[in-house]
């Protein structure tokens, strides 16, 4: 695994960048979209000659397809070479199950793109000390179905129990730290958080990346 950290302003941007930096690499060229929500992915997957697999748990796109990862990909779908898996984990009540059934859906040699939320960033954290709960995992996130917290050592177990090998890791969804500061309430939140940040470059983003390779 990569020693340097590399930061990336949204989920778009590790994507795409993960993406030009391993699809040489894959077994075929297919690229599974889960989560593809409204197709963000589609241009980008396409320009580079790969055919897009869009997946969601229901339908935002008449040409999605249906797969709940609670179960066994569909069996009329190619497998994948490559997967894009943006911000869907969080949401899993069966997350080890998941991976499972998505590395199952994968070419041996296949390559995982995933970004979900950093319980350890700064805001979380902050947040945790000054109320109790982690900032993006409060019980009003269960209207979105967060349900997992995401914990990096969680799943990277989680990702070598299902035969993954972690290629590297990502700080992602930095925008935050360029917000305009409006109090001083809101002010002393910024300075703690940069406090935590310097003394941990893990708590930059609000979400993190991984990318692994199926063994």
């Amino acid at each position: 695994m990569e020693e340097n950290i590399h930061k990336y302003l949204n989920r778009s941007n590790f994507a795409h960048a993960m993406i030009d930096k391993y699809y040489a690499q894959t077994p075929n060229h297919i690229i599974s979209d889960i989560g593809a929500g409204y197709g963000h992915m589609q241009q980008k997957i396409e320009s580079i000659g790969r055919n897009w697999q869009p997946f969601d748990y229901y339908k935002k796109m008449d040409f999605s397809i249906i797969w709940d990862l609670n179960n066994a990909a569909p069996s009329n779908i190619d497998k994948a070479g490559m997967v894009i898996f943006l911000e869907v984990l969080e949401h899993l009540g069966n997350p080890l199950l998941g991976i499972q059934n998505i590395a199952n859906h994968m070419e041996k040699e296949g390559v995982l793109i995933l970004t979900t939320p950093n319980p350890q960033s700064s805001k979380n954290r902050l947040n945790l000390l000054l109320k109790g709960t982690l900032y993006a995992f409060q019980e009003k996130h269960l209207k979105e179905h967060h349900v997992f917290t995401t914990w990096e050592h969680v799943v990277r177990y989680f990702l070598e129990s299902a035969g993954f090998e972690i290629l590297e890791y990502a700080v992602v969804d930095t925008a935050y730290q360029n917000r305009k500061l409006t109090s001083i309430k809101d002010a002393l939140k910024f300075y703690m958080e940069k406090f935590i940040e310097f003394k941990n470059d893990k708590a930059k983003g609000m979400s993190y990346g991984i990318v692994a390779k199926k063994k």
